[in-house]
């Protein structure tokens, strides 16, 4: 592969820089790269001299016979930018740095960090860490981390890529644990070059990963990361990541609403979820979604699933319809061939139960499974049963479950085996899966769907949103400060955004003018860019009869000038009143280095009492907002609940990208837009108010 980390996580040579029979790291890494099989070329260097692990110990880099591509600097942090001095003017271009007492400490530490990463930029390295573990390549046979001892490193599809070189420990003692296969495990430490960005992107090209396990404690480069993201998706590659520390992103702008509904954390996760990442909340559910894929792939279908126990079924069914996971009914030509294979008191259902005749008939197991991958609404098949730990001990279920795996690889629909429950794997059970390729995964039922749900899901979502066209605008007043509604009226008239009409007027005389125009009801709002929750003050009154206009909006003008005396006010805004309808609540908060996130939710006084939103990371097409329009709990009210009239969802979804569209459309200025309430009633849809906050 030719990418600018090849050099670094594909060595051929390597200089182990502080090596020494004294230094448990240097002893235990020279065991690693033996343990692993390392073939290629490796040197020791101590200032010192001597020898160290039975090999004759270099004074310096320069002493080397050849330029090694990587170094592995494990001297301690004082040492650091000595050593680093002598790597770099040897022209070596690669290193992993495993000393802390940099940025991690303080300020000190911090600009020792920048002393170094200067010295990297100017001879043009690319270096992991500091505070780094360092990486395995088990493909490469090459282990720049401590090896812990335990069973063998099982070789697989399967990338960690933390920033945790702890958590990048315990996954991999998992992974030995739980049979999982790993390509790579890599640690990045304070990231002062090579950042999770850069690593996943490595991934996304590597021949002999499949799937790639992130730990993030942060994001350093939001924007690069998503797109190695999606460089990943675009292979075919699922990325299942594990976020920590949820109160990460900027406060949110100050607006009534939308601020609280996207919160800080839920910027990320929209903006993952339109990259293609899986968010998972804990490091089992990390490894047991990764492993899924790496024997699945992609999932298109519905999922079937084979027991030998009628309990297991009921557990199955239930946890299906928690996740909203489908099990498709089986066709009648499936139901056939199986009522002819099974014995007369079996059902033919998904799930199903093979009943313990399965245990008298070695083949049953199998056979019954061959049936329902064939058949055309599957996607996959899930074996739950616990097979392989029978063929340890008894001969039926050594042929089992080799009947089983046979019929697995020969099938065209992907097929797993789950424990009921998660299992300790003996060395007897670990053999016997790999001599006879037993497609099992970590994991037990309660697990393995959610990871086959969240699956399904990433393949069904997996392409990318068209280049929106934005409109193009014209500002009526400076990007700063908030806008007011008479302010931003303007706008969403040249986004086509539809509003209810309305009249700004200075007086409240010119208020009962302008009402008289109208048969409906009118509202009257207080015109103020000072002034965002109007209603705080006493600046909105709605449904107001035509003969008390007057006298209401000058009741106002007083009301609101007593409570806020310095609000520079423009006037009245005068508009008729509408029919009552679904209040909708549409906001776009823009998070620097990430982008615009659209919150869409129940609005009005409702917003945030009930929580009921959903978030999407734009730019976001019709179908987007639509999925998330029908997730939401209010979902009724639209669809026409009660003998209420449904909504045009065609036009209301128009509506909502029109909106999104306006706010990429304001640039990177914008701090956030809110339409507040979105009135739909049938084929009507209108905004009420609306509000504009800009960064500066």
């Amino acid at each position: 592969m030719n990418h600018r980390l090849s050099g670094l996580l594909e060595p051929r040579s390597v200089a182990l820089v502080g090596a020494s029979d004294r230094s448990s790291w240097s002893t235990r890494i020279n065991e690693a790269l033996d343990v692993i099989g390392f073939d290629g070329q490796l040197f020791l260097v101590n200032p010192k001299g001597g020898t160290a692990h039975g090999t004759e110990v270099h004074r310096s880099v320069h002493d080397l016979p050849v330029v090694p591509d990587l170094a592995y600097v494990m001297v301690p942090s004082a040492a650091v930018l000595p050593a680093m001095r002598d790597v770099a003017a040897a022209g070596v271009k690669n290193a992993v740095v495993l000393s802390s007492g940099f940025a991690e400490m303080g300020e000190e530490g911090r600009a020792v960090q920048e002393e170094l990463a200067e010295l990297c930029r100017t001879h043009g390295m690319s270096v992991l860490g500091p505070n780094s573990l360092g990486y395995v390549n088990i493909a490469a046979r090459t282990a720049l981390k401590p090896f812990p001892p335990g069973e063998e490193l099982r070789s697989g599809s399967v990338a960690i890529a933390s920033q945790s070189g702890n958590v990048t420990i315990q996954l991999m003692n998992m992974a030995r644990s739980f049979d999982v296969g790993l390509s790579f495990a890599v640690s990045t430490g304070n990231e002062m070059d090579v950042n999770l960005a850069d690593v996943v992107d490595f991934l996304a090209q590597d021949a002999a990963t499949s799937v790639i396990a992130v730990f993030a404690e942060t994001f350093q480069d939001p924007s690069a990361f998503l797109a190695a993201c999606r460089r990943a998706r675009d292979a075919d590659k699922l990325v299942v990541c594990l976020k920590v520390g949820r109160s990460e992103a900027a406060a949110r702008a100050a607006l009534a609403h939308t601020g609280s509904l996207v919160g800080n954390d839920a910027v990320i996760d929209a903006f993952l979820r339109a990259a293609g990442v899986v968010r998972v909340s804990s490091l089992e559910d990390l490894l047991v979604v990764a492993d899924t894929f790496a024997h699945t792939g992609p999932v298109d279908g519905g999922l079937a699933l084979l027991t030998l126990s009628g309990g297991t079924c009921d557990i199955v069914a239930d946890l299906a319809e928690d996740l909203g996971l489908v099990l498709p009914d089986l066709t009648p030509g499936t139901v056939g061939e199986l009522g002819a294979l099974l014995p007369d008191f079996a059902v033919a259902h998904n799930p199903l139960d093979v009943t313990g005749a399965a245990v008298a008939d070695a083949m049953l197991f199998g056979n019954a499974l061959e049936v329902v991958a064939r058949d055309p609404g599957i996607g996959i098949v899930v074996a739950a049963q616990e097979i392989d730990h029978q063929a340890e001990n008894v001969a039926w279920g050594r042929d089992a479950v080799r009947h089983l795996s046979e019929v697995a690889a020969a099938s065209g629909t992907p097929t797993i085996l789950v424990n009921t429950t998660v299992r300790h794997l003996s060395p007897r059970v670990r053999e016997i899966r790999r001599e006879l390729g037993v497609p099992a995964v970590f994991g037990g039922v309660d697990r393995v769907l959610p990871a086959v749900h969240a699956i399904q899901g990433w393949t069904r979502d997996r392409h990318e949103v068209a280049p929106r066209h934005l409109p193009t605008l014209t500002l009526e007043a400076p990007p700063t400060g908030t806008w007011s509604e008479a302010t931003c009226r303007p706008l969403l008239e040249q986004a086509g955004v539809p509003m209810v009409p309305g009249v700004v007027v200075p007086t409240a005389a010119e208020a009962a003018r302008a009402a008289a125009g109208w048969d409906d009801p009118t509202a009257i709002k207080i015109v103020s860019d000072d002034i965002l929750h109007k209603s705080d003050v006493g600046g909105v009154a709605l449904g107001v009869a035509s003969a008390d206009v007057e006298e209401r909006a000058a009741r106002m003008l007083v009301d609101v000038r007593a409570a806020l005396p310095d609000a520079a006010v423009q006037g009245l805004l005068v508009s008729p009143m509408r029919p009552d309808g679904v209040d909708l609540l549409v906001g776009v908060v823009r998070e620097p280095g990430w982008g615009n996130v659209l919150a869409v939710g129940l609005g009005g006084i409702w917003a945030e009492v009930m929580q009921d939103v959903q978030r999407l990371a734009l730019p976001a097409g019709p179908s987007e907002v639509e999925q998330a329009l029908r997730r939401l709990r209010a979902w009724p009210l639209l669809e026409g609940a009660r003998g209420t009239e449904p909504v045009d969802l065609g036009h209301l979804t128009d509506v909502i990208v029109r909106i999104a569209d306006l706010s990429l459309a304001l640039g990177e200025d914008l701090a956030a837009v809110e339409v507040n309430p979105l009135r739909v009633r049938g084929g009507v849809v209108e905004a009420l108010d609306v509000a504009v906050v800009w960064s500066a």
